[in-house]
């Protein structure tokens, strides 16, 4: 008499900690990369209107990419760490996600954080901003430019609004902004406001 045994097996799930891991690390890796590769198309396509003289992502926003989605990777893996330790309780558990969903969003409102001048004014989206400002050469009060002595070697710094309102709004004197230079200084002379140098110790 013959007999035949079977053997159930249980499917094992598939471990992502090692995936979560090496996805983490390539975000770490490429987080100074990324940014160049993504934000200024995204916004040139999404957002430049036509005819500006300066459309560019501020410096900052590019810092803020790089450190928010490597943020983002740093809470993986130290997620990853805590359960495999058992040592993620309630409250890590709390904080790992809180601290990841918050620079997820960081990297995404970074798209959304640029400024451009043309002949109606000055523009910009600030990081925590959902809304574009805009202000016209005639609201502004006074605009600076400040001059860097480094070791008695003068550089362009920034060139800065003042608005009527109060607000103040600054530019790095990059390539960008020189090559509208001749447009928004006339353009702040046809309103009456003086370009002021000012020299930085």
């Amino acid at each position: 008499m013959n007999t035949s045994g079977y053997t159930i097996s249980k499917k094992q799930r598939t471990d992502i900690k090692p995936i979560l891991v090496t996805i983490a690390i390539i975000m770490i890796l490429s987080a100074i990369f990324i940014p160049i590769f993504l934000l200024t198309p995204f916004q040139e396509q999404f957002y430049k209107p036509e005819g500006t003289w300066v459309f560019e992502a501020p410096k900052s926003a590019y810092i803020t990419f790089s450190t928010a989605l490597a943020a983002a990777a740093v809470f993986i893996i130290a997620g990853v760490w805590l359960h495999s330790a058992d040592k993620l309780g309630k409250l890590g558990k709390i904080i790992i996600g809180c601290g990841f969903l918050f620079s997820l969003a960081t990297v995404i409102l970074s798209f959304d954080y640029y400024h451009y001048i043309d002949k109606n004014g000055v523009h910009f989206n600030t990081l925590f901003s959902l809304q574009e400002k805009h202000y016209h050469w005639s609201d502004i009060k006074q605009a600076r430019q400040t001059v860097k002595n480094e070791m008695g070697v003068m550089s362009d710094d920034k060139l800065i609004f003042t608005f009527k309102d109060g607000t103040n709004y600054e530019y790095l004197m990059n390539d960008n902004i020189r090559k509208a230079r001749s447009e928004t200084n006339f353009e702040l002379e046809e309103h009456g406001v003086e370009l002021i140098r000012e020299t930085l110790n």
